[in-house]
């Protein structure tokens, strides 16, 4: 089993979750879907958000559906927002793109949830490496995570 810094802290607050680990060729996750067999929109993006400021968020949406900046700007109360560039969101996570996890991380973020999420029992965020992934029930996810649902998607 994986020893990222997120699956240690995940064991360290004594929750359920599954470590589903694949060989990771590329970033998206329609191929961490794929390797592991689990359903695209079940299969989350954690993106690291840059906003008005330099304030820094986490948005976690559906594998299977993009970003609106516009929405992630409204739901945080920002004049703007959209993600961070890879090298940047790797300085404020601590995590590689492709394996940005929302748990334990070398800040604590702000989280911002996709709400159309909150309909799945399980989702599966990053692990904290490229190949690792956790599933998880949604509710434990949004308890630990303090997770704040909002309308982030484009149609």
């Amino acid at each position: 089993m994986s020893d990222t810094n997120a699956v240690k802290w995940l064991h360290a607050q004594n929750v359920d979750f599954n470590v589903l680990e694949y060989e990771f060729t590329e970033v998206g996750a329609d191929r961490a879907a794929a390797a592991v067999d689990r359903p695209l929109e079940m299969v989350c993006k954690t993106l690291v958000i840059k906003a008005t400021g330099n304030a820094y968020w986490l948005a976690i949406i559906p594998g299977d559906q993009r970003l609106d900046p516009r929405r992630m700007a409204a739901a945080i109360n920002a004049k703007h927002a959209d993600t961070a560039e890879p090298a940047e969101a790797e300085k404020v996570t601590g995590y590689k793109v492709g394996g940005i996890s929302p748990f334990a991380g070398r800040r604590k973020l702000p989280v911002v949830i996709e709400e159309s999420l909150l309909a799945l029992d399980k989702i599966i965020v990053n692990g904290g490496r490229r190949g690792v992934l956790v599933e998880m029930s949604t509710e434990t996810l949004m308890r630990l995570l303090e997770a704040q649902p909002a309308d982030l998607c484009r149609v």
